[in-house]
């Protein structure tokens, strides 16, 4: 049954096969700009432009600190004196978030409640370059994707998705653990959450008592994404103007934040920016379980043709595109990461 889910439901399709239709949409845009990497002049400010080899801090960084949770970078062969020097530094406590530099789609993101989690974390990690960063107790997580000309003439909020934590309800029925193993969107993470939950994995959970699953708003943690674009406003459009000022030569991209709530975020208040997004940003509204397939992949195309358009743009302003061969080279480190 969850199988049948899984396949019925193209939010929970693996990546590669969603984007089947995007990759010859992508041919048909490369042999109208007679460039296969022509999306690299997106964002110039980035590697790729955000594709992938991305240092996740090296942007986040440039907004200003109130703008932005605590965070510092290390490496997973960081020492545990270091490290606890470097938290203590920052005037940082448990839990912490800690997350690849230069991942994307939520890979390897954790939260961290000791130094001893973190050994572990490192220790299991794929990559070298890791950071960390502040946990922020507010209470919603969004990501918003915008685009701007780069001759200033317009700019857009394109998607807005309000991210629901995975949790479980209990029936009074069910273990724990079964409430997970019935549940689609984590029964994947089995193995992690039982060694997580152990404790309480067989435990009968009250009726109508839910249980906080992942507290990271990552779709491949079991997130839910809603289709928030409701809330799109002028306020909010300036405010994410602000943001995006803070980056020159940043044109297309998505800002993950955390926030208190709609109404102080429309008014530039009790906001955390978390990760700063490029090329590979998706409208992830269109992973909303009501979204039809047909209306996603017009979403897809459309936000293509958008970044082909700005793409066109910076190249007649001067700047280069990433050589195919260098591209293909970062793509195929990433992958076998």
């Amino acid at each position: 049954m969850i199988l049948n889910k899984r396949w019925s439901n193209f939010e929970f399709w693996p990546f590669w096969v969603f984007y089947i239709p995007a990759y010859f949409y992508w041919m048909y845009l490369a042999i109208r700009a007679r460039k296969f990497t022509y999306f690299t002049t997106l964002n110039p400010i980035m590697n790729n432009s955000g594709a992938f080899e991305v240092s996740k801090w090296s942007y986040l960084s440039k907004s200003p600190k109130k703008w932005i949770p605590t965070s510092f970078k290390t490496s997973a062969d960081t020492s545990t004196a270091a490290l606890n020097f470097l938290i203590n530094q920052h005037g940082l406590e448990f839990p912490l978030v800690a997350k690849p530099d230069n991942a994307e789609r939520g890979k390897d993101v954790a939260v961290i409640y000791s130094i001893e989690d973190h050994t572990t974390y490192c220790n299991n990690s794929r990559f070298k370059d890791i950071l960390i960063q502040q946990f922020c107790e507010l209470e919603k997580e969004a990501g918003i994707l915008f685009y701007k000309l780069p001759d200033e003439s317009r700019f857009e909020i394109t998607s807005i998705t309000e991210k629901k934590f995975c949790e479980v309800l209990g029936d009074g029925q069910k273990t724990f653990g079964e409430l997970i193993e019935n549940n689609p969107r984590i029964k994947h993470r089995i193995d992690v959450l039982q060694r997580r939950f152990a404790s309480c994995w067989n435990h009968i959970i009250p009726k109508g008592e839910s249980r906080l699953i992942e507290p990271i708003g990552s779709h491949n943690l079991g997130t839910e994404f809603r289709d928030a674009r409701i809330r799109i406003s002028p306020e909010l459009t300036s405010l994410l103007k602000q943001w995006s000022d803070q980056l020159p030569g940043f044109f297309y991209g998505r800002f993950d934040i955390k926030f208190k709530s709609w109404e102080s975020l429309q008014t530039g208040e009790d906001f955390k920016i978390i990760e700063v997004n490029g090329v590979n940003s998706e409208p992830t509204h269109i992973y909303e379980p009501s979204y039809s397939l047909l209306k996603a992949y017009r979403v897809i195309f459309h936000h293509m043709e958008i970044i082909y358009e700005i793409s066109e743009m910076n190249l007649a302003l001067g700047y280069k595109t990433v050589p195919l061969t260098k591209f293909v080279s970062s793509a195929i480190r990433v992958a076998t990461l």
